[in-house]
């Protein structure tokens, strides 16, 4: 079994390697530029963290699903035997700019960074918590 880590560690870190050769986050990740791209966006309410009701101010924690596929992030998995997926930081990919401009927080980006899980079709899959205060 350790020698089927060490060789799929191997084929990942190549993987890693092919996929950011020329792979730009800012660039919409489509074929061609006229190509839509759909972004599938839900989320979920984890918790009600505090409701201030004399300032009618709510404080939430809320875990955001987003999915899309990225056309530079697609690999022959028989090319890198054994992976199926990968992990990237949020920031060395593209990801949508999804914010909520009317939170109550100081803060623009409420969001905790987290890591994006890629499959070899370029599913991308982003499940990053954020804690959200709304002026009720």
């Amino acid at each position: 079994m350790w020698d089927v880590c060490v060789v799929r560690g191997e084929h990942q870190r190549r993987l890693y390697k092919d996929l950011m050769r020329n792979y730009n986050p800012l660039e919409r990740p489509v074929y061609n530029d006229s190509h839509s791209l759909t972004v599938h966006f839900s989320f979920s309410l984890m918790q009600i963290m505090d409701v201030d009701e004399k300032n009618q101010v709510l404080t939430t924690n809320i875990w955001l699903q987003l999915y899309w596929s990225d056309y530079y992030l697609q690999w022959n998995t028989s090319d890198y035997p054994g992976v199926n997926t990968v992990r990237f930081p949020d920031s060395l990919i593209w990801k949508p700019d999804i914010l909520l401009y009317n939170s109550a927080d100081e803060r623009f980006d409420a969001t905790f960074h987290t890591n994006v899980l890629v499959n070899s079709s370029g599913y991308c899959q982003y499940l990053p918590p954020v804690f959200i205060v709304l002026v009720l």
